[in-house]
């Protein structure tokens, strides 16, 4: 239960910092440089967080797929 109510309580920021990070870099074709970007930020400001970023890679995937399938994400050039 405590790993769950980690990952409850870190899924706004993590919200909030793809976002950020879509937003200052919007250029398609770019998610694996993207989402290590979103791991870097997150294994550096978390200690202990290494357990946990399997579980963070796999919301980072959800977010992104459901937001490019709405279109909430503008494609850059």
């Amino acid at each position: 239960m405590s790993t769950l109510m980690t990952i409850l309580n870190i899924v706004p920021a993590l919200l909030r910092l793809i976002v950020a990070v879509e937003e200052v870099f919007p250029q398609s074709g770019a998610g694996g440089e993207k989402l290590a970007m979103v791991k870097n930020i997150i294994q550096a400001s978390y200690d202990g967080i290494s357990e946990l970023m399997p579980i963070i890679e796999t919301i980072v995937a959800a977010v992104v797929k459901t937001a490019n399938a709405i279109g909430a994400f503008t494609k850059g050039v």
